[in-house]
């Protein structure tokens, strides 16, 4: 099969387009001719060796997968819960920058005939996240103020659909005019500029008549967590999952106690996740962002544009 791969982490000319030998899947997992894999964050950790990340062996990146059902291990198959030829999306074992990869049989769901792969693929890992962080971990509520930071982002983008979806206003940041307007058409309904309002807790404050919000979803790390942090109304949640700008943050214990604010950490769970983020795509309520897709060769070019931050929603690589 075709398949992008590092023998060794570093710059972008590391990335290795050849051939390699197809998985083959375990007992619980099923093996899915790939059509489309989102690039995400971790990927360019990866390739790169930063954020404590490294490889030992041979690795192919990627975990966002969208395609069909090639084949199934014995468990997989005897459970009837997928069958040969099925369109599915989801999270993979890691290796979906290739034709084929490995997946376990709970973090892939079907998708109806109408989504095209591409999209699909740009759903799985930041849909789980958010609904994770927003649903789960940050108990959204009906009504709410919640601040979505990075609108631009893919974990960004599907933050806002899920908590417009949930009936809250959507306040958001970006880097741009452009990307806040294409926010807005997904749901937001305060657009900050973090660029003209570096301190966006000011314009957050001046939005909810000086009260804050109620739920934050920081998805970023230590470069915007003062600011978030000042943005929480008494009784808020910050719930965080990301730390590309950095792992180390102050904090001010007295307005924590005093204000009695949640912080949260999540995860993401795709075998408990999915299933419902599914019935929202087959419903329309939902949908993946797609900015851009690059053929499978050129993941160079994806990463550059992905690590530029000139892009709003998902980076998607097509497989011949």
């Amino acid at each position: 099969m075709k398949a992008i791969y590092l023998n060794e982490q570093g710059d972008y000319e590391k990335f290795i387009y050849g051939d390699l030998p197809e998985p083959v899947p375990a007992p619980d997992e099923v093996l899915v001719r790939i059509h489309a894999a989102a690039v995400n964050r971790r990927d360019t950790f990866e390739r790169e060796g930063s954020h404590g990340i490294r490889i030992r062996q041979q690795h192919v990146p990627g975990i966002d997968l969208a395609g069909v059902v090639e084949a199934l291990g014995d468990y997989a198959a005897f459970t009837g819960k997928l069958a040969k030829g099925d369109r599915v999306m989801g999270v993979g074992r890691g290796g979906a920058y290739a034709q084929y990869g490995r997946a376990h049989m709970d973090f892939v769901v079907k998708i109806p005939d109408w989504l095209p792969y591409e999209e699909a693929a740009a759903i799985p890992t930041v849909f789980a996240a958010a609904y994770q962080a927003l649903l789960i971990r940050g108990e959204m509520r009906l009504g709410e103020d919640v601040l979505v930071m990075a609108a631009g982002s893919g974990v960004g983008s599907a933050a806002i659909q899920l908590a417009h979806a949930a009936g809250c206003r959507v306040l958001t940041t970006a880097s741009s005019d452009d990307k806040l307007e294409k926010a807005k058409a997904l749901g937001a309904g305060v657009g900050i500029n973090y660029r003209e309002h570096p301190k966006f807790s000011e314009a957050v404050l001046a939005h909810t008549d000086g009260r804050g919000v109620d739920l934050l979803y920081e998805h970023i790390g230590s470069s915007v967590f003062e600011q978030a942090y000042r943005s929480l109304a008494p009784g808020g949640r910050l719930v965080t999952n990301g730390v590309t700008s950095g792992h180390l943050a102050e904090l001010h214990l007295g307005r924590l106690w005093t204000r009695e604010m949640k912080l949260i950490g999540a995860t993401y769970h795709p075998s408990e996740d999915l299933p419902a983020i599914a019935r929202l795509v087959e419903r329309r309520v939902v949908r993946g962002v797609v900015d851009r897709v690059f053929p499978l060769a050129d993941a160079a070019a994806a990463h550059k544009l992905l690590e530029s931050n000139q892009f709003f929603g998902k980076v998607v690589l097509a497989t011949p």
